[in-house]
Formats: C-alpha cells, sequence, structure tokens
C-alpha cells in the first residue's frame, strides 16, 4: 500500500507540474497575442453612401453612464424614442453575470434617462425570462454578485439596481418576470384574463397561427412557433407584448415603447457571438428543454418546437444552419420590434459570459437595426480582440454569419455593411471617427485559470470544435 501510495503521489505531483506548466505556458503566450493587434481578413466595406438603409451609433472610452448619454444624443436623444406617456419596457439579458449582462451603471443611466424626459409621465418595465426556473430573481444576474461590469458603488447585481430605481420613481418603475409554462408559468390567450403569462401563437383559442420550419422533409423537419409574454406592472397596467396596453376590455391609444439592451459576448462554438438577435429569446417561452431527442423535445404546442431547440441539437448545431436568425427574423415581423437596441460593451468576453479572457473595449452601442448592430460589434469590438475565426461575421461559412444572414432575409434588417453608417465618438479624444478607426482593441485580461485559457486556446487556434 505504502509503495502504491507513493506511486500515485509522485504521478500526482507530476502532473500537478505540467498543469502549472501548461498554465503558464498559455498565460504567457495569450499575453503576447494581446500585445499584437489583429490582421484583418477582410476590408472595411463601411459606406457614407446615399444608399443607406441602417445606422449604428457608438460612443467609446466614456464612462458606461457617459456612454449611454452620448449614444442617445447622437441618435437624436430619448424624446426620439420615448413619448411623455409611453409604457416602456426595458428587455436586458441576464442568464449570466459580470461581461454577461448590461453594464449596471448604463442601465440605470438608461432609465434615467428616460424618467428625466420633458414631461415624461410614463412607466418604465424591466421584462426578462431568464429562463432559469419559477423563482429567477434569486440566480443569475439579478442576485449573482458583479465581479466587474458594475461601475455603481454598492451595486452588485440587478436586484440591487431594480432596489435603486423602485425607491427613486416608486410604481411607476417595475420589474416583470416573464415565466416559462416548464416551471409553473401560466398559459394564456390574450389580455382579457388579466393575469401575466404566455400566449403560444399556434391558433387555438383565439391566438393567432405564427408558425415557419426549416424548410426540410422526414426526421429532421421541424417547426417553431412564436410566443410572447403579457404582463402586469406594478401600477396595474396591463401589457400584452405583441399588441400594446389593454384597459377595461379594449387595447388603449398609450403607446408602448420596447428597448433591447442586450451585453455583446462570446457565446458558443454553435453561435459565435450574440446580442441584439439573441435577446430576443429572454421574450419568448422556451419551455421543456433545449435538447430536441429528450424528455419533451423542446416542444411548446404539438410539433411546434421552442426557440432553441428548433435552430440546435442542445449545445450543438442544428439539422439548417442560421435558423436561430431566420425563427427571430419572423418575430420582428409578426410580434414586435424594439424602438431601439442598445448594447452595452463595457468588457466583452473572448470565451466565456462570465469569466475571463475578457476584454474593456469600454463602448455602448445602438441602432434600430439589430442585424446591423451584431454585424458591427462583432466585427470591431470581439474580433479584433478574440482573433477567433468563430467571431468573424465576415466568415460566410461560419455560424455568426448564417444567422445574421437569416435574420437579415427574413426580416428585412441590413447585413451588407456597404448599407450601414456608422456614427461613432471617442469621448476621450472629443471627436468623431472616422471609418479606418472603428477597430476597439480593449485592455485584455486574460486570468490565471488554466481551463478557461485552453478553452479560449481550443476556440481560437482549434475553430472552437466545442460547445459553450
Amino acid at each position: 500500500m505504502c509503495v502504491k501510495h507513493n506511486v500515485w503521489s509522485i504521478m500526482e505531483h507530476i502532473n500537478h507540474k505540467r498543469r502549472l506548466l501548461l498554465s503558464g505556458l498559455l498565460l504567457a503566450g495569450f499575453t503576447g497575442i494581446g500585445g499584437c493587434k489583429m490582421k484583418r481578413k477582410s476590408k472595411s466595406r463601411i459606406s457614407s453612401g446615399n444608399a443607406i438603409k441602417a445606422t449604428v451609433f457608438r460612443s467609446v472610452n466614456g464612462t458606461p453612464a457617459e456612454n449611454i448619454h452620448k449614444v442617445l444624443e447622437l441618435n437624436g436623444g430619448i424624446e426620439k424614442i420615448v413619448g411623455q406617456n409611453d409604457v416602456v419596457v426595458i428587455k436586458p439579458n441576464l442568464q449570466w453575470w459580470n461581461q454577461g449582462s448590461p453594464n449596471i451603471a448604463a442601465s440605470a443611466a438608461l432609465i434615467e434617462s428616460i424618467f428625466e424626459r420633458p414631461g415624461f409621465s410614463g412607466e418604465v418595465i424591466i421584462g426578462e425570462n431568464t429562463h432559469r426556473g419559477k423563482e429567477p430573481w434569486k440566480n443569475t444576474g439579478w442576485s449573482t454578485h458583479f465581479v466587474r461590469n458594475s461601475d455603481m458603488p454598492d451595486m452588485h447585481n440587478f436586484n440591487d439596481l431594480a432596489a435603486r430605481m423602485k425607491s427613486k420613481y416608486g410604481s411607476r418603475f417595475s420589474v416583470c418576470h416573464w415565466i416559462d409554462l416548464g416551471v409553473g408559468g401560466k398559459r394564456v390567450y390574450g389580455p382579457r384574463q388579466g393575469v401575466a403569462g404566455y400566449v403560444y401563437c399556434d391558433g387555438t383559442g383565439g391566438a393567432p397561427l405564427l408558425t415557419m420550419d426549416n424548410g426540410l422533409q422526414g426526421p429532421s423537419r421541424r417547426s417553431v412557433i412564436m410566443s410572447y409574454p403579457i404582463f402586469v406592472s406594478d401600477k396595474g397596467t396591463i401589457v400584452d407584448f405583441k399588441n400594446g396596453i389593454w384597459e377595461k376590455g379594449s387595447y388603449t391609444q398609450q403607446p408602448m415603447k420596447f428597448i433591447n439592451l442586450p451585453a455583446v459576448n462570446h457565446h458558443s462554438g454553435y453561435c459565435g457571438i450574440t446580442s441584439a438577435i439573441k435577446n430576443y429569446f429572454g421574450v419568448t417561452d422556451i419551455s421543456y428543454g433545449a435538447d430536441p431527442f429528450k424528455g419533451k423535445c423542446g416542444k411548446l404546442s404539438g410539433d411546434h418546437y421552442n426557440f432553441h431547440a428548433f435552430a440546435f441539437n442542445e449545445w450543438a448545431k442544428g439539422p439548417v444552419p442560421g435558423m436561430m436568425g431566420a425563427e427571430i427574423g419572423m418575430f420582428l415581423n409578426t410580434v414586435r420590434k424594439a424602438d431601439l437596441n442598445i448594447a452595452t460593451a463595457e468588457w466583452v468576453g473572448l470565451s466565456s459570459r462570465t469569466d475571463p479572457p475578457i476584454a474593456r473595449t469600454r463602448a455602448i452601442l445602438a441602432s434600430t437595426d439589430p442585424v446591423a448592430l451584431d454585424f458591427h460589434s462583432a466585427k470591431y469590438l470581439i474580433y479584433p480582440n478574440s482573433g477567433c475565426q468563430k467571431h468573424d461575421p465576415d466568415d460566410e461559412k461560419g455560424p455568426l454569419y448564417r444567422y445574421l444572414a437569416k435574420c437579415a432575409e427574413k426580416s428585412g434588417y441590413v447585413i451588407d455593411e456597404a448599407l450601414v453608417k456608422v456614427v461613432s465618438y471617442d469621448i476621450a479624444k472629443k471627436r468623431l471617427h472616422t471609418d479606418n478607426e472603428m477597430d476597439v482593441f480593449g485592455e485584455i485580461d486574460w486570468g490565471k485559470d488554466p481551463k478557461a485559457l485552453l478553452k479560449y486556446g481550443v476556440f481560437r487556434f482549434a475553430n472552437g470544435f466545442i460547445g459553450g
């Protein structure tokens, strides 16, 4: 026993040394890479011609609050988006935390900008479905302590932010958690029931039939239905996400505005990066799993899948490339599209939504076009810092390009960079950028976790043959 124990101890010691050596080599290698700027494989196609179909507004090198105020100013001011009596629904992505969620200080500045709009008498609602159980406020970006990406004293997560906003604005500010049916949410058929829940657009109970399929036949054929929430604010306002404000048996003339507020991050080998487009997953119901081959197979109603199981095989690509973009494109045209998409990128994850390696890009971007926004964020924020091919939106064989292209095809939004105008302001330099100044090279924190560095290395050098 002693001999075996000694051999085992020696082997463990050798393995430990190997792990330390690997960690050191990875850290040294990636730090060296971080000192080099990425070489562009494709030239910028940004156009200042007359055929502009979309505009991306961008502010860099300010505080998160300064960047929010600047992009709103560049876009024409908060008055351009929000009217005096609007109900404004803001959808962050809070399934994760740290860089995986919108910057907290930027989110606070956005909410305050709305309330401080001259003459504003409406409401602001944060609505989100993290798909993390029936009590999401107890986990995810709602309650997890942010190590980074707060930038506000004594503000550690979105529960803290919500409490601050509630104390300032009372019943005019609300948080509405949209809960999947699979974990206890309620199915509703419209606002007449006066309760919160999800409408499944399968053509039953008076709900519309909004469905699409992936174009295949046989076992690989899949169809998906649109779904959307109905919710009630703290003031008792009934909000139908698709059709607007309901009161006393009918829809009112009070406008509802929707602001899509994602982060910008690496997602996976089967997505590349996700931001504005993927954030719509948190509007829909994704009950019954991501795996189309297990349990309830991700089916919401009949043979109709949820958004994730329709597009992917759990954490891998699905039978038809780009279907995530296609289904969201249909959602944008049949349910609701954002009045403004605002992407916060104080930090961007290079291979994780919560941990290093990360780049501090100190940027916030806004556009009414989520495809143009995601394309720009990937090409000029994440890809220059990560060097990962999966993050290159110009790679027409990659998953990122494919879902952006399908979303553009289905929704009418723009993937051709030559049709997109970029208005970018550098707060530190106090001037607008030129077209050849679009790349944002952030200060990179590689971290010290060998596993995380190895994961990045796989994405960077082996073209990302792993899932998450």
